[in-house]
């Protein structure tokens, strides 16, 4: 073909494919353009091999299709070869211990989670491994270092929001997946104004009246074994479903399940697994049938935004002050309605799931060792007046109660791989080590929570001897 060896059409490909990781590839994000190149990759085969019989017309349909298999054999491989070239042998973080398989993909780790959701006890055996600092990723680090959670999260930090944060709200946005730190800042004031101090207090009253409705369900089976965990469900969503929306989802009533917690839960699935790989995720929901949770919880939080506008509640709620800054906020960037159907998401999220899981948690442990039981009914009998308007605020403060409740967070967070943030440009360094720039960071907070490294810790429920306030120098 055109006096051109077939040496040739395997060297430029090849050539082509080293110059498209190190001159395009290894600069910047490219998650959002995944379904792009996922289209590009499919249909190159048939647009390089029509193209072939197109400017040269003495090749026959075979010699086509057999330069075509090779130019892309060859570009791929030649790309292949120099991603893990590069992040096996140069990449800044190869020093990190890490399973060999990370340093190459995330792919491993994707697989893992498909048969089995638990990615924090799967991070919790490696840092067993591997240490305080491990390498679960081409460019990715887990730390459990208490430095880390202040360089990643603490005030000042500088370190940003990952790629995952772009993808996770998809088709639309909300405020705590903002990246933008402009954007976010502006969006956090809108949601302070549903959480100032004068909100909170209106919201007490809604909150204590379901947690009666909670108390005299369970009361009602007269000491029978219950699904306690149903309940708190119940009871969580009932309470954002007012807070958010000013109507309850009526669980506690019914004592069944409202087809929006199921929608909920097929809807949040997916994330589970996608979270190590965020190009991934593009794809996915266009793709039919792929997300049909995920759509569905996406189509319910819209239809609950247009039926919470047309009712407008007496009592103001968290909507309130969001839709609110959509219709009459001078600044552009509240009328874009993907910011109001993402931040419902976020509002059903977490405000129910996490209440929930903790309740659930408090209560295991409460069961496990009544001991505790009887010493907060000693420190809240004093103080707490059933029905009184200060109800809430009378126990706030009660330290035995507080100990509960951190002592549940610690061993049990809500989010228990940790929150993901990169690393500045110029990296930055934690607890001497340098961690070089533009890297994904988690701190795990379930190992965070177990760390025998911290002597403060411990894996049992509010242990006995605990050390004094001034030597707990870590959770500071």
């Amino acid at each position: 073909m055109m006096d051109l060896s077939y040496g040739l059409f395997t060297f430029l490909p090849a050539v082509a494919g080293i110059a498209a990781h190190l001159g395009y590839f290894i600069h910047g994000e490219h998650h959002m353009q995944s379904l792009q190149w996922l289209l590009t990759t499919i249909f190159s085969p048939l647009v390089l091999f029509l193209a072939i019989l197109e400017f040269d017309v003495t090749s026959s349909y075979v010699t086509a299709l057999k330069l075509t298999t090779i130019i892309l054999t060859s570009f791929f491989a030649s790309l292949t070869g120099s991603i893990l070239t590069y992040r096996i042998f140069f990449h800044p973080l190869r020093h990190f211990p890490g399973p060999f398989a990370a340093k190459c993909s995330k792919l491993t780790h994707v697989a893992r989670l498909l048969e089995k959701s638990d990615n924090y006890l799967q991070v919790h055996t490696l840092h067993e491994k591997y240490g305080e600092i491990v390498r679960i990723g081409p460019n990715e680090l887990s730390i459990i270092k208490p430095e880390a959670v202040k360089a990643m999260i603490g005030p000042g930090s500088k370190c940003t929001k990952t790629a995952w944060y772009d993808v996770a709200g998809l088709p639309h946005t909300a405020m705590h997946l903002e990246r933008d730190r402009v954007k976010h800042d502006k969006r956090r004031k809108v949601w302070d104004r549903g959480f100032s101090v004068k909100a909170l207090r209106n919201y007490e009253g809604r909150v204590t009246r379901y947690a009666d409705e909670l108390v005299s369900q369970i009361t009602s089976f007269g000491g029978k074994a219950i699904n306690a965990t149903h309940w708190f469900k119940a009871y969580a969503f009932d309470v954002i479903g007012d807070l958010a929306f000013g109507k309850s989802f009526d669980m506690l009533k019914t004592g069944e399940q409202h087809f929006a917690l199921k929608t909920l839960q097929e809807g949040m699935e997916p994330l589970g697994f996608l979270i190590p790989v965020p190009w991934a995720f593009p794809i996915l929901i266009n793709i039919p049938g792929a997300m049909d949770g995920f759509n569905k919880f996406i189509s319910y939080c819209a239809e609950h935004i247009d039926i919470r506008r047309a009712n407008e509640p007496s009592v103001p709620d968290i909507m309130t002050w969001l839709i609110d800054a959509e219709e009459n906020d001078p600044d552009p960037i509240h009328r874009d309605p993907r910011w109001l159907h993402g931040d419902s998401r976020l509002a059903i999220v977490a405000g129910s799931d996490t209440t929930s899981a903790t309740l659930t948690y408090l209560f295991y442990h409460l069961c496990l060792e009544p001991h505790h039981v009887t010493k907060l009914r000693e420190e809240l009998a004093p103080i707490f007046t059933p029905g009184s308007p200060n109800e809430c605020r009378d126990i706030q403060d009660a330290p035995y109660l507080n100990a509960v409740i951190n002592e549940t967070l610690r061993l049990h967070p809500p989010v228990p791989s940790g929150l993901l943030r990169q690393t500045p440009a110029g990296g930055l360094t934690i607890d001497g080590i340098y961690i070089p720039g533009n890297v994904v960071m988690s701190a795990p907070s379930w190992t965070m929570g177990r760390c025998t490294s911290f002597s403060f810790f411990f894996p049992s429920f509010l242990p006995p001897m605990s050390p004094p306030p001034q030597k707990l120098t870590h959770t500071q």
